[in-house]
């Protein structure tokens, strides 16, 4: 029997290099040079390539599922320090950083990294050429 996942194509290496090089946060340029590639293509696949649309997705998915986890393990740490700033009024910088990661920790539900199926990217990239063209 074959199922989606047998039938989706396979990203190339150079696709795959890619992918964790812009998830580990390098340009669209550096990507390119490091896979031997020009700027363009790599454009054109983050553009117009469900497949590697969905696959850097599901990369992103990973990674901040990764980090948080060690986020929610300083939360902890972070509330103590709130605490006794308020005990104590003193420790500003200290108070603002356990701040930032009680924010960061608050952003869950905003952490939204895109589809991670390419048939359904590129449902969507239809819908939207479609209703393009109507609005012409």
């Amino acid at each position: 029997m074959t199922t989606k996942a047998d039938t989706k194509p396979i990203l190339s290496q150079s696709q795959l290099t890619a992918v964790d090089l812009l998830v580990s946060g390098a340009t669209v340029t550096a990507t390119a040079e490091a896979i031997g590639a020009v700027r363009q293509t790599v454009s054109e696949w983050l553009n117009q390539n469900a497949e590697f649309k969905a696959a850097l997705n599901r990369r992103r998915l990973e990674l901040w599922n990764e980090q948080s986890d060690r986020l929610r393990g300083m939360l902890p740490k972070a509330l103590d320090c709130v605490e006794a700033f308020l005990e104590s009024g003193s420790g500003q910088d200290q108070l603002r950083a356990a701040l930032g990661v009680l924010r960061m920790a608050g952003i869950g539900n905003l952490a939204k990294v895109g589809e991670t199926e390419a048939d359904v990217i590129r449902d969507n990239d239809m819908f939207s050429e479609l209703a393009r063209g109507l609005a012409r």
